[in-house]
C-alpha cells in the first residue's frame, strides 16, 4: 500500500472522527472538541493513502527532557500491517530523540509496542483517570 506521511495538523474533524470509528473508539464526536484535541498536542503526523484518505494518525506531548507521552497511535483497520504504524512511531521517536516515550496501549496494541521495541517496566505502572466536570 502506497502512503505519505505528513507532520501538519492539516485534518478535518470529520476524517478524524471516521478514522476513529473505524477502530472502535468511539462515535459521534463534535467537531469542536476534535479540533481543540488536535490543536493542543505540539506533535501530530498523520499517513495519507494516494487518494488522500486518512489511514493513521499519531500524537503526542513531550518537556524534551524527561519524558514523552503519546497521546492516540490509530491505522485503519484496512491499512494496519503496512508499516504505517510503525512509520508514525518513528516521526515520534525521532521529534523526541532521547526522551523516553510512554504509552498506554490498549488490548492488542501492547503487542505492537512490544515488538517495536518498547518495554514493561520493571517498577509497575498503572493508569488511572478521572473525568473532570461533566461527561461530552
Amino acid at each position: 500500500m502506497s502512503y505519505s506521511i505528513h507532520t501538519d495538523q492539516n485534518i478535518t474533524a470529520v476524517e478524524y472522527t471516521s478514522l476513529m470509528e473505524s477502530v472502535g473508539w468511539g462515535s459521534n464526536y463534535e467537531d469542536e472538541v476534535v479540533l481543540r484535541s488536535l490543536s493542543a498536542y505540539p506533535l501530530v503526523a498523520h499517513a495519507r493513502s494516494r487518494s488522500g484518505m486518512l489511514l493513521g494518525y499519531v500524537s503526542a506531548f513531550s518537556d524534551h527532557a524527561f519524558s514523552t507521552m503519546l497521546g492516540e497511535l490509530v491505522v485503519h483497520p484496512t491499512a494496519q500491517r503496512q508499516g504505517i504504524g510503525r512509520a508514525l512511531l518513528a516521526v515520534v521517536e525521532q521529534e523526541f530523540y532521547g526522551v523516553p516515550i510512554y504509552v498506554k496501549p490498549l488490548g492488542a496494541a501492547r503487542e505492537f509496542f512490544l515488538a517495536c521495541g518498547y518495554r514493561v517496566p520493571t517498577v509497575e505502572m498503572q493508569v488511572l483517570f478521572k473525568r473532570n466536570g461533566a461527561a461530552r
